[in-house]
């Protein structure tokens, strides 16, 4: 079991095995058929067996037996377990990729992004970013680094894009912050916001609503 105060993040390549495919329910495998490319659907089979497996092993079943539900707001958690086995978790896959982040004691987001070329970078940032995080917007790097800390933001509170981007500041450099809320500067002092690495060109951030968490690596 995770101790209490530490945030565990696995990174994974998604690569399908043929065992996959029987590890998910039926529903997933509806969504997995309503693919209509290949290499998604093998991405979606591989995130979601995965997924499966880390959170089976911390709470002791096999991947087949897990239950999932959503909060109301689509979050996806785990049912069916006892309150000493309940652990708060987010998933995000991209392209070859996955990060799993499990935390035992408080709601975590988790984002990945590729560093790959994207000329409308800089529309995106004024599109989306505050003012503040487009002046810090300098080349592709420091936009990713602002884009995964607040997509990490809102899938820790269980909102999406549409949650208000606008309403939060962060930084693009080291260490990560949450440095305004609503212009509320001390609310950075409650989160635990992490930048992390697991891949030369992956981006990934962590954020989690307690401050002083312990964030751990896998890959």
């Amino acid at each position: 079991m995770i101790p209490l105060g530490e945030v565990h993040v696995w990174y994974a390549d998604l690569l399908t095995t043929p065992d996959m495919l029987t590890l998910l329910n039926e529903e997933e495998r509806r969504r997995a058929d309503r693919f209509l490319s290949e290499a998604p659907r093998q991405q979606f089979i591989a995130a979601r067996a995965t997924l499966r497996q880390l959170l089976g092993r911390l709470v002791g079943l096999a991947p087949q037996q897990l239950l999932f539900a959503s909060t109301a707001t689509g979050k996806p958690i785990l049912a069916g377990l006892p309150p000493e086995q309940l652990l708060h978790f987010n998933l995000s896959h991209s392209g070859r990729g996955m990060v799993l982040a499990v935390c035992r004691d408080h709601e975590v987001g988790v984002d990945l992004e590729w560093l790959r070329p994207r000329e409308s970078y800089r529309q995106l940032a004024e599109r989306y970013f505050t003012a503040e995080e487009v002046a810090c917007v300098t080349d592709l790097r420091s936009f990713y680094a602002i884009w995964t800390r607040k997509e990490a933001v809102l899938k820790a509170l269980g909102l999406g894009l549409a949650g208000g981007l606008e309403r939060f500041t962060v930084n693009a450099d080291e260490p990560a912050r949450l440095l305004h809320w609503q212009g509320d500067r001390d609310a950075g002092q409650h989160w635990t916001l992490a930048a992390l690495q697991p891949r030369p060109e992956a981006m990934v951030a962590v954020a989690v609503p307690q401050s002083s968490l312990r964030v751990i690596l896998h890959t």
